[in-house]
């Protein structure tokens, strides 16, 4: 039976710290554009199902008089 002993290899680091800040953050900036290119079309799409007020109103309304012969 072979015995191993524990801790006896040289650690290799887990972070470098030769990344910039844009390369750390582009996938946040990716998903935050995205994000809000979604929420502005949604707001557009629900500005423009919104019926105007000058909608309801008859184009072609005549005087509601009635003119009996």
């Amino acid at each position: 039976m072979e015995k191993k002993k524990i801790g006896t290899g040289k650690s290799q680091p887990t972070h470098s710290n030769n990344h910039n800040a844009l390369e750390v953050m582009k996938p946040f900036l990716h998903f935050g554009v995205k994000a809000i290119s979604v929420i502005g079309a949604a707001l557009v799409t629900i500005v423009r199902n919104i019926p105007k007020p000058e909608a309801d109103k008859p184009k072609n309304k005549k005087d509601g008089r009635i003119i009996k012969i």
